[in-house]
């Protein structure tokens, strides 16, 4: 028999629940980079009344000034095919009220998100591997300066077409930062920080291909690495071959509402995250 579900919102106090979710599908996360996902944005947690488990979980993150993203959507193996998911996504979208949302969909995840009204827009592709050449450098590449801060928001809203100001806080202090450009000028950054099995360089914003490819060259660390790109950006493509990092799944982003408006020339050549954009 199965027992009803309630749509509860959690909190970070819901880590431990949303680990055994996160294990239970086989994501490589650690305690460290699920928190701060739980606590800068909104958890609804799927439970099942009679035993208290958690059997899903769905956050979403507010974007300035009237946008959110959608990630981190998880079913327990073990409760799949109980419209879980569907239910999750409807409270979300009851929770976010006359915001647009976007989100990362997986092959399996797409058939509900068009029944919700999402649309495809573009595509992401996951790289992942060990990187088997050291950084390269490039003089116009330096790491980031106090000062440079308020440059890397301004770039990184022109490329989302939107403001993330308290997740791109948190990116900003995880990792290590660099900028790309010509003595104050700052025309692109990229973040490398410790994330799943090793690191991963997200995001990357920039001005050309170009760059982006001077970027990810010049702060590319030893050992297991991950850049998640917008499919269509193949000299970055082919500069993570040659470090080892390889292509794997094609995700669509899809949106329901009002697209992004972004800037034609800033762009974000690798996510910070699925679920952050």
């Amino acid at each position: 028999m199965r027992h009803e579900i309630r749509i509860i919102l959690g909190d970070a106090g819901s880590l431990p629940e949303v680990m055994a979710l996160i294990r239970a599908v086989g994501w490589s996360r650690r305690l460290e980079d699920v928190h701060p996902t739980l606590e800068l944005g909104r958890p609804w947690l799927a439970v099942e009344k009679t035993s208290g488990t958690t059997l899903g979980v769905a956050v979403w993150w507010p974007m300035e000034p009237d946008a959110g993203r959608v990630g981190q959507v998880i079913v327990s193996p073990d409760a799949q095919g109980r419209g879980i998911g569907r239910a999750l996504m409807e409270r979300i979208m009851e929770d976010v009220g006359t915001r647009s949302l976007s989100l990362l969909a997986t092959e399996a995840g797409q058939p509900l998100y068009r029944k919700l009204g999402f649309e495809s827009i573009a595509q992401n592709q996951r790289h992942e591997g060990i990187c088997s050449l050291p950084a390269r450098p490039d003089p116009r590449v330096r790491p980031a300066r106090p000062s440079d801060m308020a440059a890397i928001h301004t770039l990184d809203g022109r490329a989302l077409g939107l403001k993330r100001t308290a997740i791109l806080e948190h990116l900003l202090g995880a990792g290590d930062v660099f900028v790309i450009g010509s003595g104050e000028n700052v025309t692109g950054y990229a973040v490398n920080r410790v994330f799943g099995r090793g690191r991963v360089i997200a995001p990357i914003v920039a001005g050309s291909e170009e760059d982006a490819v001077a970027l990810f060259e010049a702060v590319a660390s030893p050992g297991h690495l991950r850049v998640d790109r917008p499919v269509g950006t193949d000299k970055l493509a082919a500069s993570l071959l040659r470090h080892g990092v390889v292509g794997h799944e094609v995700e669509d982003s899809m949106v329901l509402g009002r697209r992004p408006d972004k800037d034609t020339v800033v762009r974000a050549f690798a996510m910070a995250s699925h679920g952050w954009g």
